[in-house]
């Protein structure tokens, strides 16, 4: 997406976005305790080896992900929520969600405001407003093609795991929890994280940075000139009294830090 024309969407309806209303929050709560128990009870059928239609997707972060990559080009749509995250996985996963994206998939991704630091909600205010959104959502879970719900498993061996589950009671569930998740969000680039001196492209450009997105990436997504990009890096560095970009990234976290206390 232009991302230039992000800022020129109407999010009024969005007046007061980081409040979340009580009735809100119960309902997630609810569909949170009942998914709770679903994931639990599959879990106990799979450790007692009773017939359950849910499988292991892997154990430990490495081999989580090596599968979890060779599942997702089979998929259609994905509904994703995740209850926290830092400018680090972030750098990883935007890039890898925008390749499946440009591959067919569908995807909506939703994560829980409350848990996030001001500098990962200001990457992903610059995102794709019809893809990323802002709610109450303090469960991990992902929902494929709307037949498989992938959520944590039992710990082995001190290494966490992954299940794919297509089980009727657990699936039922977690569209449950997806409902009532959905019913609190609003789109991430509706919440402008604002930043003295900074315009809203320079703000854009910034975000970027913190993702260690190289002037030629920047360039190419924000559909700019390499030199404006160098430009305005240059006018960014001056303007946070900042000799590199790390100090930049170290700088920014400290104003966003005092913006948003």
């Amino acid at each position: 997406m232009d991302q230039r024309a992000l800022p020129e969407q109407d999010f009024s309806v969005f007046a007061d976005p980081v409040r979340f209303s009580g009735p809100g929050r119960l309902r997630v709560t609810e569909a949170m305790t009942r998914l709770e128990a679903e994931r639990l009870r599959v879990i106990r059928a799979m450790e007692r080896g009773q017939p359950v239609a849910a499988r292991v997707l892997g154990r430990g972060g490495q081999e989580i992900n090596r599968n979890l990559a060779r599942e997702i080009p089979a998929w259609r749509t994905l509904d994703s929520v995740m209850p926290s995250g830092c400018v680090e996985r972030l750098a990883v996963s935007l890039p890898n969600n925008t390749f499946a994206m440009n591959a067919g998939l569908r995807m909506i991704s939703v994560w829980h405001r409350d848990a996030l630091s001001p500098d990962v909600r200001l990457v992903l205010s610059c995102e794709d407003p019809e893809v990323y959104f802002f709610g109450y959502g303090p469960v991990a879970m992902k929902i494929a093609d709307g037949v498989e719900v992938l959520l944590d498993g039992p710990t082995v061996s001190n290494q966490a795991t992954v299940i794919v589950v297509r089980d009727a009671a657990c699936l039922a569930a977690a569209r449950h929890y997806w409902n009532a998740v959905r019913a609190t969000t609003y789109p991430c680039a509706a919440e402008e994280l604002l930043v003295d001196g900074l315009t809203e492209r320079q703000r854009r450009i910034v975000a970027l940075l913190l993702t260690c997105s190289s002037d030629e990436q920047i360039a190419r997504r924000l559909e700019l000139s390499v030199r404006t990009v160098r430009t305005e890096v240059a006018v960014i560095l001056d303007l946070l009294d900042a000799p590199t970009r790390f100090v930049a990234g170290f700088r920014l976290r400290e104003r966003l830090s005092r913006a948003t206390a």
